[in-house]
């Protein structure tokens, strides 16, 4: 029995990975060892949001090949809206279109996957 709990069709999507990804860094925020060295926990501060901001754009740029990798976008698209104060921006605004056009695609090969099983083979278009 293979030790993955997520499904064969997440298995190829990045979103997951990516997602955790940022969920870990923010759990591992920097502790300054030294109270009184401000300056070094500032960098690693700063460091760990540069990383979780190339992250995050990352993720709002990739389109969800699954319904899992859909679900971690809208946990992300949540985190948004609480870490901001004006609502989720600019990464937020991405980040729906991008969901937006996965739960399109994903919905396109089930169109697909359900005319293969008829009788009758999918349509074919031909370029003219």
């Amino acid at each position: 029995m293979s030790e993955s709990t997520l499904p064969r069709t997440a298995a190829g999507d990045p979103l997951l990975g990516l997602v955790e990804d940022r969920f870990r860094l923010l759990r591992h925020c920097p502790v300054c060892d030294d109270q009184n060295d401000e300056e070094v926990f500032d960098r690693r501060l700063d460091e760990l949001q540069r990383r979780i901001r190339r992250l995050d754009q990352r993720i709002v740029r990739t389109i969800a090949t699954s319904t899992p990798g859909l679900l971690a976008q809208l946990r992300l698209l949540a985190a948004f809206y609480q870490e901001s104060a004006n609502g989720a921006g600019q990464r937020g605004s991405l980040l729906i279109q991008t969901i937006a056009e996965g739960v399109m695609q994903l919905e396109e090969r089930k169109s697909i996957c359900k005319a293969s099983r008829g009788r009758n083979p999918p349509p074919t278009f031909r370029r003219i």
